[in-house]
């Protein structure tokens, strides 16, 4: 016995309603899920930025050589990482492929050319320089993955790098000059890792930045002297690679997984502000005139790309909302 006619069209108009708001409802979920994501991310990066900025305060705290630093830094940094990668079940991610070294070997100049940068110039200089990178890592990103740049995003990047001109102009001294120059191998280094990254987002990252450490180790460990340092050294050296490498490495990835490269290198240069902050209340290390005035300028482009990035997400669930 079929069913009343008048129930069939209930039925029928109940099935069309429920297609045409189906894929709205799944729209503006899915909407709603990236713009998490999103914030999420920069949060992610936020506490990387600010782990990663207590390096000079590390270094200035550290009275032994170059290659003992980056010796023990890595040897813990390796270690924290591994046990991180073994406890989460990412063994297959040990297994070597050819996107997988290159980010290994990136990474590993950028951190043998770190320390000196940090050691040979002011903290400040050298973290002001790092924040350059927001421009490089544009430009690869646009050039190699076809990255859109916002406005916001190019206005941002162009005001970072005038900061960063403001600082390195006020640099005297040949070993400012010397630290300068490891500084921007820094950069460069840094910014190509964050496109291979963003390109290869398929690999398991975190294992081939434990491998950059073995690299760094295994070259160190040939040049280091002292190569035991004392008890209160060797604490801080631990402390050194789980605060300033192996945590913020974790975070560093997750966030660079969910946003274009260029806002990320963005997000980061906040790191230039908070590194000469540390290293002034440790040691009240004094910024000079130009590291304040370039400082200065990179902090109101990061924090106005922010403030402009969240308008827009706000407006974009708005409109999803509606």
């Amino acid at each position: 016995m079929g069913r009343p006619p008048d129930r069939e069209r209930s039925a029928t108009a109940r099935s069309a309603w429920w297609r045409r708001l189906a894929p709205q409802a799944l729209s503006s979920a899915s909407t709603a899920l990236l713009r998490d994501n999103y914030i999420r991310a920069i949060l992610f990066l936020i506490v990387s930025a600010v782990a990663t900025s207590t390096a000079g305060m590390f270094v200035r705290a550290l009275p032994i050589s170059t290659w003992t630093i980056l010796f023990w830094r890595s040897v813990f940094a390796a270690a924290f990482l591994a046990v991180y990668l073994l406890a989460t079940g990412h063994r297959a991610g040990f297994r070597p492929t050819m996107q997988g070294m290159a980010i290994a070997i990136c990474l590993a100049v950028n951190m043998l050319a770190f320390i000196p940068a940090c050691q040979f110039t002011s903290t400040a200089n050298a973290f002001i320089i790092f924040s350059a990178g927001p421009v490089l890592t544009g430009i690869l990103a646009w050039l190699w993955l076809s990255e859109d740049l916002r406005p916001a995003t190019i206005v941002a990047a162009i005001t970072i790098l005038i900061g960063t001109y403001v600082l390195v102009a006020g640099a005297g001294s040949k070993s400012e000059l010397f630290g300068n120059a490891f500084a921007i191998v820094t950069t460069v280094t840094m910014s190509i890792t964050t496109v291979l990254i963003r390109r290869h987002r398929e690999e398991s990252v975190l294992s081939f930045i434990c491998l950059a450490n073995a690299f760094v180790a295994l070259v160190s460990f040939w040049f280091c002297e002292p190569f035991f340092p004392n008890l209160r050294d060797l604490g801080l050296l631990a402390l050194f690679g789980f605060v300033q490498l192996a945590f913020p490495a974790v975070f560093f990835l997750a966030g660079t997984r969910r946003l274009p490269a260029c806002q990320v290198s963005l997000i980061l240069a906040l790191e230039a502000p908070l590194a000469p902050l540390w290293t002034w209340l440790a040691f009240r290390e004094m910024p000079t005139r130009s590291d304040l005035i370039g400082g200065s300028i990179i902090t109101v482009a990061v924090v106005g790309y922010l403030v402009v990035m969240a308008r827009s997400i706000r407006s974009e669930r708005e409109g999803a909302a509606s």
